[in-house]
């Protein structure tokens, strides 16, 4: 006897379905599962004979056979559990099975027949809503993530003996309902107010906030480079809604969501050791899992003690940075992931720390310091928009009674800039200045006479390479913004090139 259930899975961080084909006949009793399912499907087998067993049903001694199709991709996890136990318990339900292919089950089983959370659930919701699925029937423990894609009806089981009572219409459970709200979260041990001098410093991470652009800070030891950049999430702007779901569907696909939220409702900032490896950062592996750049996407991406990091880790990160998605293939799939991130870095001007410092005296020799300094390519330093050179505060700074402007008010600002983006490129797949392309910068940053001349001797002192002059252009259109201006104007590209006096002092 035949009978088929729709399933889902996981392929990188986006659902694919699957139907799940029960043949059961008389032979040689047997369970066998084709489809290429890995070990973890494999062993569901032990899983759903128990789970029926102790569920009070008797487990068909048939030949049974299930076939996870299409059979040419492979199928990991245990979403499959409940199909399986739900195609091979069919005798003992009344729902026929025209009225069971609108419904899609997920989630798997305990040997005492307990449903379990599985991973990966918003991606498939997506799915099983573009393919017009009206139900789905899930673990308890992922209502509330599967919740926030409206248009689809959840039905939350938390034992095996629920789901067949429920087709049986023996119960009776109305869809799972909750309102729609992202709570934004709030920073309250977090402001920039914390940070004392270094105000150009701030300016520069306002700037890049605003306009979405790379940053990269030089500074000693202590000159407050981490503790800036951990505050800077407080001044980005909150989320939309379709923002959290498109950076909860990588966080659920990795198994990352928090149960307690069952979204993601901040920007990720994600910090990695520079001991961290290739794989780890991009991504990749037998599985494919997304790296550190995907799981920051519309983020933050924060490389402290960035020349510590090998040289050719450094060097993956170019692609991602520029195409804002990373390429991961393999024999038999080839995955996009989305990795669109603001880049902060952190470094060390030498290797004790202290070169150029006016405070305390360098003990590197200066081949010393330019062998460290060369452990960052020109391509890579290119990627960057804005560099800042942190110093250590005197004691005036640290005895200042002038309150330092707090992150809310830094915030309205960068608000107000982006907005102004978002009018500026409504109409087109741009978000944020630093996206705008070749083309559009000649559309987008006019200049006229005057700073065209001025922008003639920018290029010519200090031999701008066409990245890093149209990455300045870029700078000073979200400065502008920041001032309310239409047209860039002289100030503007004066203060974006001040930003890049740092790469003169140490690579110029």
């Amino acid at each position: 006897m035949f009978y088929k259930v729709s399933s889902a899975g996981i392929l990188g961080i986006d659902g694919f379905i699957v139907d799940v084909e029960v043949d059961l006949s008389r032979g040689i009793p047997m369970f066998s599962i084709v489809g290429l399912p890995d070990t973890s499907i494999r062993e569901a087998k032990e899983r759903i004979k128990s789970a029926i067993q102790n569920s009070g049903y008797e487990f068909p001694n048939k030949r049974i056979v299930i076939n996870l199709s299409p059979a040419d991709i492979k199928k990991e996890g245990s979403h499959f559990d409940l199909s399986m136990a739900v195609g091979i318990l069919h005798n003992q339900y009344t729902t026929v099975e025209t009225d069971i292919k609108d419904i899609l089950f997920l989630g798997e089983l305990s040997l005492d027949g307990k449903l379990k959370k599985v991973k990966g659930i918003l991606p498939i919701i997506i799915e099983a809503k573009r393919k017009n699925y009206k139900k789905v029937f899930l673990p308890v423990d992922n209502l509330k993530e599967a919740s926030f894609i409206e248009g689809i009806d959840l039905y939350g089981f938390d034992t095996l003996d629920k789901v067949i009572k429920f087709l049986n219409k023996e119960t009776d459970i109305s869809p799972y309902k909750r309102e729609i709200n992202v709570t934004i979260s709030q920073y309250q041990t977090l402001d920039m107010a914390d940070i004392k001098g270094n105000y150009s410093s701030k300016r520069g991470m306002e700037i890049a906030c605003a306009g979405g652009h790379n940053v990269l800070m030089i500074g000693p030891p202590g000159s407050g480079k981490t503790m800036i950049a951990k505050r800077l999430e407080t001044i980005l702007p909150h989320l939309s809604l379709d923002e959290s779901i498109e950076i909860s569907k990588i966080y659920s696909a990795a198994g990352l969501i928090d149960e307690n939220e069952g979204i993601v409702n901040k920007r990720p900032f994600r910090s990695p050791h520079h001991t961290t490896t290739k794989t780890a950062l991009i991504g990749g592996g037998a599985d494919a899992r997304p790296g550190e750049v995907v799981l920051a996407h519309k983020g933050v991406l924060f490389l402290d003690e960035l020349l510590e990091f090998d040289k050719k880790i450094l060097e993956t990160l170019r692609q991602p940075i520029e195409d804002k998605y990373v390429n991961i293939s393999r024999v038999k799939m080839n995955l996009k992931y989305p990795s669109d991130f603001m880049l902060i870095a952190a470094m060390n001007p030498c290797p004790c720390g202290y070169y150029k410092d006016i405070t305390r005296e360098c003990k590197c020799k200066m081949n010393e310091v330019n062998k460290y300094l060369n452990k960052i390519s020109g391509p890579m330093l290119d990627r960057f928009d804005i560099f800042i050179e942190m110093s250590a505060l005197d004691y005036e700074d640290f005895d200042s009674q002038t309150d330092t402007e707090p992150s809310i008010e830094i915030k309205k600002r960068v608000d107000a800039a982006r907005y102004i983006q978002q009018e500026r490129y409504k109409n087109s797949n741009i978000k944020t200045n630093n996206q705008l392309s070749t083309k559009d910068i000649d559309k987008y940053c006019y200049l006229d006479k005057t700073c065209k001349d001025f922008s003639r001797q920018i290029l010519s002192k200090y031999k701008l390479s066409s990245r890093s002059y149209y990455k300045l252009l870029k700078t000073a259109r979200t400065i502008a913004d920041l001032d309310s201006s239409e047209n860039i104007n002289i100030s503007h590209l004066a203060e974006a090139i001040s930003f890049r006096k740092a790469y003169f002092t140490y690579w110029g």
